[in-house]
């Protein structure tokens, strides 16, 4: 983006906050109405917008950071402890960290292999201790 188009942007958002402060409830309800917009409908539809953004930047960014970390992570191999020990070691780091969160696939367990990277995930975050050769 050059720098005229930014300042551009720049002022278009400065009048649009104008507008808006220059307008009252009253007058935007009433725009609503005119247009045959429901307020509450719109509020919602633009927050399901911006969580959806939120959302996929917050993806984007643990993607990144993976990516990152793999490729100037030193090439160590991983000993992992048994699936079974893998899973618990998992389950109680979020017994203890409430703010720790994982999501199923379609509503399903996960598999051995989501285990294991998640395992991973939690190890290169400090959440769980492991041993590596």
């Amino acid at each position: 983006m050059t720098n005229a188009s930014r300042q551009t942007i720049e002022a278009m958002q400065a009048l649009a906050g104008q507008d808006l402060e220059e307008a009252g409830n009253a007058q935007i309800r009433g725009e609503f109405a005119e247009d045959a917009l429901d307020p509450a409908g719109e509020a919602r539809h633009v927050a399901e917008l911006l969580d959806t953004i939120v959302a996929q930047f917050m993806r984007d960014r643990a993607s990144a950071a993976k990516a990152l970390r793999a490729a100037t992570a030193p090439a160590v191999p991983l000993q992992r402890p048994t699936i079974e020990t893998m899973r618990a070691l998992v389950r109680a780091a979020f017994d203890t960290e409430p703010q720790l969160a994982a999501a199923f696939r379609d509503g399903k367990a996960h598999t051995d292999a989501d285990v294991q990277s998640l395992y991973d995930d939690l190890v290169a975050l400090g959440k769980i201790c492991s041993s590596r050769s």
